[in-house]
């Protein structure tokens, strides 16, 4: 395992070059993933960052790239022409997708309403309908489901909402839509819902870097409260430069989406939202984690939380997987800070290996 060169205790991705504590107090440090985020980019044919000296402001994820005549967004959903933001698809996304017989791997199985819904004992050929979007807003270096670079750089496969709508049937009880990430399609999944749920009651789920934009948030809450569905939010980490290193984009955005969120919850007294923790060897330490859970805690102490293991992946095959003594912590941490409702998840992924995870 490859050691930060200033602190010999620490474990780091080559990708990064760096622990958390170096990230946080040198500015200049995080250049290093940051390179290493353009290159993967250039390689895979993408906009290798997120457009920031242009006239126009695109809105539709909280990225808000600003581009120039031609431009295309990081996403590569939008582009500049004449002037004016504009979808280069039109109304169909990249997307693919298929049926998971439930219950299915979910983040938030064991809060799920369908699994526990009274009729799921006797009728076992529910299923969901896995919605996997080809284009995101966020560079994780640690992405699990990197198949989506080149469905973004391709372009294809396209779908329109109502095409999509179209596949499900009878025995359909719940839609995911994940991928890549749902954040910059959002429009496309709002519609595709509203189709869903024209005759009868299709349970509405978003697995997402909470990445979505302002104007979309509160509609999408609606659909899936209304739904009686959940909205797995993944936060990553709280400090801003680890986030930044490890996503390639800020999380002011994504924290104040949470906090939204977790109001619409209280309000509605239904769990609806559900918390997600990728406990990453070397960079998602007891330390962020209690940042992490405090924060959680502070927004509501019962929204469910998922503490997931790590699977070497992408730029970041590197490390170890999460260790059984690092997850078991990180739990008891989550329970120190208030935290009522906390899972480990992926336990199958927990390891043996030895490395320092304060």
């Amino acid at each position: 395992m490859m050691r930060c060169p200033n602190h010999q205790n620490r474990i780091i991705s080559q990708s990064i070059g760096y622990c958390p504590e170096c990230l946080v107090e040198d500015s200049k440090v995080i250049g290093h993933s940051m390179e290493k985020h353009r290159r993967l980019r250039q390689d895979d044919g993408l906009v290798d960052e997120i457009p920031s000296d242009g006239r126009v402001v695109c809105g539709e994820c909280s990225n808000h790239c600003r581009m120039n005549e031609g431009d295309t967004g990081f996403c590569h959903l939008r582009q500049v022409r004449d002037g004016n933001i504009v979808h280069r698809y039109g109304e169909a996304a990249i997307v693919r997708w298929y049926f998971d017989p439930l219950p299915t791997n979910c983040v938030a199985d064991w809060v799920c309403p369908v699994r526990n819904q009274s009729s799921y004992q006797w009728n076992s050929e529910l299923k969901n309908l896995a919605v996997f979007y080809g284009s995101c807003n966020s560079d994780c270096l640690f992405c699990q489901n990197t198949s989506y670079r080149r469905m973004m750089a391709q372009g294809k496969p396209l779908m329109t909402p109502r095409e999509l709508a179209g596949v499900a049937d009878e025995k359909t009880a719940c839609v995911c839509y994940f991928g890549g990430d749902p954040s910059c399609n959002a429009r496309h999944s709002i519609t595709t819902s509203r189709l869903l749920n024209e005759s009868r009651q299709v349970r509405v789920c978003y697995e997402t870097n909470g990445k979505i934009s302002r104007k979309y948030l509160d509609e999408i809450a609606d659909i899936v409260l209304e739904s009686g569905g959940t909205i797995k939010f993944d936060l990553k980490s709280m400090t801003s430069q680890v986030y930044q290193a490890l996503t390639d984009t800020p999380n002011d955005h994504v924290i104040r989406n949470f906090r939204i969120l977790a109001e619409r919850g209280i309000q509605s007294k239904n769990t609806f939202l559900v918390a997600s923790i990728l406990l990453i060897p070397g960079y998602i330490g007891l330390d962020e984690v209690r940042l992490l859970c405090s924060f959680i805690s502070e927004c509501d102490s019962s929204i469910p939380t998922a503490l997931l293991g790590f699977q070497p992946h992408h730029a970041m095959s590197d490390l170890p997987r999460t260790s059984r003594k690092h997850a078991e912590a990180a739990k008891k941490i989550a329970q120190e800070e208030g935290l009522t409702n906390v899972r480990l998840g992926n336990r199958g992924l927990l390891s043996l290996a030895e490395y320092n995870y304060q």
